[in-house]
């Protein structure tokens, strides 16, 4: 017999490995690429979360949130990612913290957005989306 799984525990390793990722995307030498590609992460990842919950989320009401989400970290987040790019090898570790740090937040605000609108919620992959 399989353990019950919560969208929120589902939700939660998935924001894990697009925080993973986005430590690792935050550390490409590609100046001004990091803010725009961790965005696209951030709103990809916020339409799964979605999923997992059984929103079927349009694209306007992703980058809706996505927006207001990242409007109110965006302008620091670029300063700081691309101050970095100034102190070879651990600007490079700290882009990576700040990804990563971020990606979790955001993450989380909307796991708690959907646990206030569907507490405890098993998850129950549709065969569609395996």
């Amino acid at each position: 017999m399989s353990a019950v799984t919560t969208c929120r525990e589902q939700a939660t390793e998935w924001i894990h490995l697009y925080a993973a990722g986005g430590a690792a995307w935050a550390v490409l030498p590609v100046p001004m690429a990091t803010s725009a590609g961790l965005m696209a992460a951030e709103t990809y990842m916020i339409y799964w979360i979605g999923k997992l919950y059984g929103e079927e989320m349009s694209g306007q009401e992703v980058l809706m949130v996505a927006g207001t989400l990242d409007l109110a970290s965006i302008g620091l987040k670029t300063l700081a990612l691309e101050a970095c790019n100034f102190l070879p090898i651990a600007g490079w570790l700290i882009k990576g913290g700040i990804a990563a740090a971020t990606i979790e937040a955001i993450g989380r605000l909307v796991i708690r957005h959907f646990e206030r609108k569907y507490p405890g919620k098993v998850y129950a992959p549709r065969p569609e989306d395996k």
